[in-house]
């Protein structure tokens, strides 16, 4: 076919890399708008069934899907879309929540919690991926990252010790403020800490510190405690590791001084075994063990995504329901086990630990210092990420997209280590 040259150059091509960088503009404004605004998770609208779906965050989700979707129409090149996709894991693991709605006592509950999902593992990914098609892109991927859950952490740190508030900043929730920032205080503050430059630091030490005296959950303070031990690990400057250890020091210091702090009443309260009768275990633990009788029952079936509360009080047997477990404090773990089965949990942990190995051959690769940077970055974040779900659950509206960002971080980071422009 005959093509057209100006200049020596293809104009076919020169219309492509147009578009191209048009849509790689388009994704990363998007995806700023959906990181940063999920620093305000539902705020100020949190009671609204309405605003949880049509907040910002998937608004540019919903945006970008109908942008790509737009874009392959036109263009015809559906390795647009096919380039960004996650792993086959995610696949599977929706799979199996869809078909788990079979099983389930209300299936357009299961359906609904499923679409969420997809909304999430897929639109969210695909948008993430699309703003990340090289170093460059990844760095601002990250600036903003450190952007928002500063944010996040500086209004908790404000609202609970200026003004004695029981809310967690914009989150009215330890345990979603907790996976939240339990998620993106290691990954950010590795960032930070492993920057060249002093002031970037000094902000990332004053981050992880902020986030482990504001944390007010257990989940939170030992997801950034594992996150800090395993930077403690790979990261090979000993000016890091002394960095590392000073946070560690200075927020256990903070705790002990301000023992009496509400703030710190409630991380102790939370870190305790036995529940307010003083003779009961803690009913997050009784609860933990429920599920797993109802793993055991329904090993196959599950519950359905998203009905775990429909059996669940079945299968306490003779362990007391104290009713005093708070909400979203939840194993996301043994949650996802009971609710789709054992095979939903393994395509679940299939997921994480393609990640998790991912991020760890990147890590033990080296390769050049800014992209080592990324790498230990996002499998600190990774491995926080996996341990805050032990204590709520990362799939929770509002918080899960975090989750996907990391996993996209951890995909984008591989194409720059083999120098690839991600974004066709």
């Amino acid at each position: 076919m005959y093509q057209a040259t100006v200049c020596g150059h293809d104009v076919s091509t020169s219309e492509s890399r147009s578009v191209s960088n048009r849509l790689e503009i388009c994704a990363v404004v998007l995806a700023g708008v959906a990181i940063v605004s999920s620093a305000f998770h539902f705020w100020p609208f949190e009671d609204s069934k309405a605003w949880q779906l049509l907040c910002p965050a998937n608004l540019a989700l919903f945006l970008w899907i109908a942008v790509l979707v737009g874009h392959v129409l036109l263009q015809h090149n559906r390795r647009t879309i096919t380039s960004l996709l996650p792993h086959v894991s995610v696949f599977a693991y929706l799979g199996i929540n869809v078909l788990s709605a079979a099983f389930a006592p209300d299936p357009g509950r299961a359906l609904s919690f499923t679409i969420k999902l997809a909304l999430m593992f897929v639109g969210g990914y695909l948008l993430f991926s699309a703003a990340m098609s090289g170093t460059k892109s990844i760095r601002t991927v990250f600036g903003v990252t450190v952007a928002a859950v500063t944010v996040s952490v500086s209004c908790c740190l404000v609202t609970r010790f200026a003004f004695g508030s029981e809310n967690f900043g914009f989150f009215d929730n330890a345990y979603k403020y907790g996976t939240y920032t339990g998620t993106l205080a290691p990954l950010c503050g590795t960032y930070l800490l492993m920057s060249s430059r002093g002031w970037k630091r000094f902000v990332g030490m004053l981050l992880l510190i902020g986030a482990l005296i504001s944390s007010g959950s257990l989940g939170a303070v030992t997801a950034i405690f594992v996150g800090s031990v395993v930077l403690l690990v790979v990261v090979q400057e000993w000016s890091s590791k002394i960095l590392v250890v000073s946070c560690l020091a200075c927020a256990i210091g903070l705790l002990i001084l301000l023992d009496s702090h509400p703030a710190t009443v409630a991380i102790r309260n939370d870190a305790h075994l036995a529940d307010t009768d003083g003779v009961n275990l803690k009913q997050r633990y009784i609860e933990w063990q429920a599920e797993i009788n109802l793993l055991e029952e329904r090993s196959i079936a599950g519950t359905g995504a998203g009905c775990v509360n429909e059996y669940r009080s079945n299968f306490y047997y003779r362990l007391p329901k104290l009713n005093t477990l708070k909400a979203f404090d939840q194993n996301g773990w043994i949650a996802t086990g009971a609710e789709t089965g054992i095979v939903g949990l393994m395509c679940f942990a299939w997921v994480a630990a393609h990640y998790i190995r991912l991020a760890y051959s990147q890590v033990a690769a080296g390769n050049r210092p800014t992209i080592h940077r990324f790498a230990v970055a996002n499998f600190v974040g990774l491995i926080s990420a996996c341990t805050a779900n032990v204590f709520s659950s990362v799939h929770y509206n509002g918080v899960l997209i975090v989750f996907v960002l990391v996993l996209a971080l951890v995909s984008r980071t591989k194409n720059a280590y083999r120098g690839v422009e991600t974004c066709e």
